[in-house]
This record gives structure tokens, C-alpha cells and sequence, in this order.
């Protein structure tokens, strides 16, 4: 008989266990914290884009003027320590500003990918490559794309 109510009482102490790990993961929390990240939300990010908002597929041509900006956007999640890195000719190109900007996120969820604007200014006239290499954690190139850039 005792070892009965031995089991049942743990039976009673296993089940209010769960029972607070069940709710502890589904309740909701508010979150006041502040990140120094640069991000902002965007309902709708193209892959890639331009200033002028043309879609540009990795490997066409991009056309800027001398002086004026021209944006690319990469996907991207930089929860998983991945990231691109852009590689140009710095006495043709500056880079201006590279900003994250996250997928909508309702739930304040941690790891919520979204895109990278690299915005580029064109500093002399003539044509010039941008690579992006993806890089691992480990520094290790997984994933690389290539834009010509043509400035006016």
C-alpha cells in the first residue's frame, strides 16, 4: 500500500511538472530590452535591387551615376553566424551603408531571417565588379555572387 501512494505521488509531482514546463513555453512575455543592431522591418524585400527599384539578378549589369547611390539587397540570417561580405575596387565604388533589415515578426521570435542592403556609391566613371561571398562562422566562403557595376 505505501509503495502504491509512493508511486502515485510521483506520478502527481511528474504530471505538475509538465505542467509548468507546458506553460512556461507557451506564455507570453514583454520584452523592453534594446538591441544596438541596426535593423529595421520590411513587409516585402526582392532579393536584389537597385535605387531606381529594378530587380537585378545576380550576374546582369548595374548601371549608376557618378555621385548617386544604388542599392543590393541580399537574403540573409545572421542568427547563423553566416554573412556577406562584399569585395570592390574602393577607388571605384564606396560603400555607404549596410543595414539589416528583418523579416515581419509578430512574435518577437529570435532567428527571424531577413536582407542586407549594401548601399554603394559610384565614385569614378567606368565598370567594376562586387563580389559577395557568404562566409561561414569558420570563415569559410559557402556561397558567392557577383554584380557588374557600370557608373556614368
Amino acid at each position: 500500500m505505501e509503495k502504491k501512494r509512493v508511486v502515485i505521488a510521483g506520478l502527481v509531482i511528474a504530471l505538475l511538472s509538465f505542467t509548468v514546463v507546458v506553460a512556461g513555453c507557451t506564455s507570453s512575455t514583454s520584452n523592453n530590452s534594446t538591441s544596438t543592431a541596426t535593423t529595421r522591418t520590411s513587409e516585402s524585400v526582392p532579393m536584389t535591387k537597385t535605387s531606381n527599384s529594378t530587380n537585378v539578378t545576380p550576374g546582369e549589369s548595374i548601371t549608376a551615376t557618378q555621385g548617386q547611390n544604388f542599392t543590393i539587397t541580399l537574403r540573409t540570417n545572421p542568427s547563423t553566424g553566416y554573412s556577406w561580405q562584399p569585395q570592390f575596387d574602393r577607388t571605384a565604388l564606396s560603400l555607404v551603408d549596410s543595414v539589416f533589415i528583418s523579416d515581419p515578426n509578430p512574435h518577437n521570435l529570435v532567428g527571424v531571417p531577413g536582407s542586407q542592403n549594401f548601399t554603394f556609391q559610384g565614385l569614378a566613371k567606368g565598370t567594376t565588379t562586387i563580389t559577395f561571398n557568404n562566409v561561414s562562422p569558420s570563415q569559410i566562403v559557402t556561397d558567392q555572387v557577383t554584380y557588374t557595376v557600370t557608373v556614368t
